[in-house]
């Protein structure tokens, strides 16, 4: 019993860190607009968003969330029912919530400059005149990701495909430049009773 609750712990670690690497990748993808001259004056950002996931053979589940982030490093994800996860990410760290299994999972994000330089490869995608689409692809630990960004480098869609050949694409919509974020909003204090996970 207690080598299965183990292997079940290993797993859901596992799934968590990969959740967390895609959070992060959409943070690095969104901290640069803070910086970029053709969006010099962007301090911080709104969306909702629709996660579409399409499982190997072909059923597919949707999800709806917003996304709020804020210059340089912050960011907070709220998934509307069922799904029930909230995600913060500030200063360094990121907290994934999910209030019906009474657990957050908590990580450095130890691996942002390197998710920085790959992105910095990433390899745009040209029409048959040699002109980019505003599609790009990078490659972060084994997986390969596909970003569409707007003529004003906005975000508009995410997607990769996992190990298990499980598609994730994430569509971005409703875009609001500089809205008034405090920063306690990108705080997350557990509740009491929470299970606390971090990576070993």
């Amino acid at each position: 019993m207690r080598e299965l609750l183990y292997r079940n712990q290993q797993k859901g670690t596992t799934i968590m860190k990969k959740y967390c690497t895609m959070y992060v990748f959409v943070m690095c993808l969104i901290a640069p607009l803070f910086g970029a001259q053709i969006q010099k004056n962007l301090k911080s950002l709104e969306a909702d968003f629709e996660q579409i996931i399409i499982t190997q053979d072909g059923a597919e589940a949707s999800y709806f969330g917003t996304l709020q982030a804020k210059a340089p490093n912050k960011a907070k994800w709220i998934y509307e029912p069922p799904m029930q996860k909230e995600v913060y990410a500030n200063e360094g760290k990121i907290s994934v919530y999910e209030p019906p299994l009474k657990q957050v999972y908590i990580s450095e994000l130890t691996t942002q400059s390197d998710i920085f330089e790959i992105l910095d490869k990433a390899t745009p995608e040209l029409d048959s005149n040699g002109k980019p689409t505003g599609k790009y692809t990078t490659t972060i630990d084994d997986t390969l990701y596909a970003i569409v960004l707007d003529s004003k480098g906005m975000p508009l869609e995410i997607s990769y495909e996992d190990s298990l050949q499980q598609t994730t694409r994430i569509v971005f919509s409703h875009h609001k430049i500089n809205p008034k974020l405090a920063d306690s909003l990108f705080v997350f204090n557990p509740p009491q009773g929470v299970d606390i996970i971090t990576p070993k």
